[in-house]
């Protein structure tokens, strides 16, 4: 059962209601789509030793980017930060996330929080004086069909219109030869394509683990290891968030736990309405004769040349397991439904049983269940990958001689409008949320930026109404 990426999970009433026989089912019980216990994926950092401080004026729960990137906002803000991590610096998503920095087809909001967000990446090195693998590096983009390709010039003439002229849309349409050097090597005749010369490209190898080291070289404390529990409140407001290792005085504090946001506001009482989502990725070797860049083509085609040569592929499959939530709202990814584009596989595994098992209110002096679910990683979908490997060097021969060096899945939380959330909780003055993404990398700084702005009471650089966490409400 294959449904477009932009058609996410319809919900386990949903499933139920379309007749799904034996002929469906035996498939979404044979994919993968779990988690297991992992680590990060090739890059490490040490968090910081010592006992948690008594007091900070902010704590961030979460050490992935998200985590890393609204921290070193506050710090620079004057704030003293403390980041809290149930396993390791970006142990989980933030080591495993496709790379590419991007605006192409996007709407609304989102589509200024990337197009901000590619600006500030650009400045990124020579902000924080390494590396971070960043580099600006263009896209192209195949239209699936005529009518694409006329939704892609009216997005592109709606959006430089949209844009200021300090910070343009550099997105055009290209054919002839510019394409075919562009798409060197390929093996059918491409006539034309979308070409996003100011995308850009983060190795996931390096680009969390870079910043975090920014982090803690502009103060910030970062402790691993150290799961929060949740938050203490005095006269209703944030005074206190609980660790397993002590507990740390504070007004304020932000949840960016990713995939983990929704289960640590559930023992706060607070519905963050998101459902998991996992995608399969691959690391090849180069070679010569390649096309390099960013190429996305129809037939599922995706590959990114990343900063020492290899390359970064993905067949474009999400893996939606169904879980407890999906029969309380999974309503609401309705509206999602879209034309095809990149597929979704639906699985019923495990994780639907544990979801029922799973609690959703602990004692803050009790075991949580972070501690027992540190660095927990989604199991590739190796099946898949190898598919798209054989396509990839169908259309390209220059790749028939590359290897796979790694494969793996990124588990991502997407909200029923695929938006991220970055929100105040009006339930708890001081809390802030900045979670539910799945362009974690492009989206951090401007994500963070808002996040600490919220937090602060300060006015956001974008209107922050459209990604509430009440705006399904």
């Amino acid at each position: 059962m294959n449904i477009s990426r932009r058609k996410l999970i319809l919900g386990g009433s949903a499933i139920c209601a379309a007749g799904i026989g034996a002929s469906v089912l035996g498939p979404m019980c044979q994919r993968e789509g779990r988690l297991v216990p992992g680590k990060p994926r090739y890059g490490f950092i040490n968090g910081t030793e010592g006992p948690l401080p008594q007091h900070a004026d902010a704590v961030i729960i979460g050490a992935g980017i998200l985590g890393i990137m609204t921290a070193i906002d506050l710090t620079e803000k004057g704030l003293s930060v403390v980041i809290v991590e149930k396993g390791n610096i970006a142990g989980e998503q933030s080591s495993r996330f496709y790379g590419q920095l991007m605006t192409y087809k996007m709407e609304g909001e989102t589509f200024m929080l990337h197009h901000l967000g590619k600006e500030h990446w650009r400045g990124m090195n020579k902000k924080v004086g390494m590396d971070t693998s960043y580099r600006t590096q263009g896209r192209v983009e195949v239209p699936l069909s005529d009518q694409d390709l006329q939704n892609v010039r009216s997005w592109i003439d709606q959006k430089k219109e949209l844009v200021s002229s300090s910070v343009p849309l550099n997105t055009r349409i290209i054919q002839g030869e510019e394409l075919k050097n562009r798409l060197k090597g390929a093996t059918s005749n491409w006539t034309i394509a979308g070409f996003e010369e100011d995308s850009g490209s983060l190795d996931p190898e390096i680009a969390a683990f870079r910043m975090a080291e920014y982090a803690k070289k502009i103060g910030v404390k970062i402790y691993t290891q150290c799961a929060a529990r949740g938050i203490e409140k005095q006269g209703g407001a944030v005074s206190d968030v609980v660790t397993e290792n002590g507990v740390i005085r504070t007004p304020r504090a932000v949840v960016c736990g990713g995939a983990w946001s929704r289960l640590f506001m559930q023992n706060l009482d607070i519905d963050l309405q998101t459902l998991p989502a996992y995608q399969s990725q691959q690391l090849i070797t180069g070679g010569p004769g390649l096309p390099g860049a960013n190429v996305a083509l129809p037939g599922n085609i995706f590959f990114r040349e990343q900063a020492n040569g290899t390359y970064a592929t993905s067949p474009r499959i999400e893996v939606i397991p169904i879980v407890k939530d999906s029969f309380i709202y999974g309503y609401k990814y309705l509206p999602l439904l879209a034309p095809e584009d990149v597929f979704i596989h639906f699985s019923i595994n495990e994780q639907l049983l544990n979801s029922f098992k799973q609690t959703t209110k602990w004692s803050l002096d009790k075991q949580s269940p972070f501690e027992t679910n540190r660095d927990m990683v989604a199991v590739a979908d190796v099946k898949d990958l190898n598919a798209s490997l054989v396509a990839l060097k169908e259309e390209f021969p220059a790749f028939t001689h590359s290897k796979i060096i790694d494969q793996w899945s990124g588990a991502m939380a997407v909200a029923p409008d695929e938006s991220p959330i970055i929100s105040v909780v009006n339930e708890c003055p001081g809390l802030v949320v900045n979670t539910a993404t799945s362009w974690g990398m492009t989206e951090s700084p401007v994500s963070a930026s808002i996040a600490a702005d919220l937090l602060l009471g300060n006015t956001p650089v974008l209107n922050a109404k459209a990604f509430s966490l009440y705006r399904f409400s």
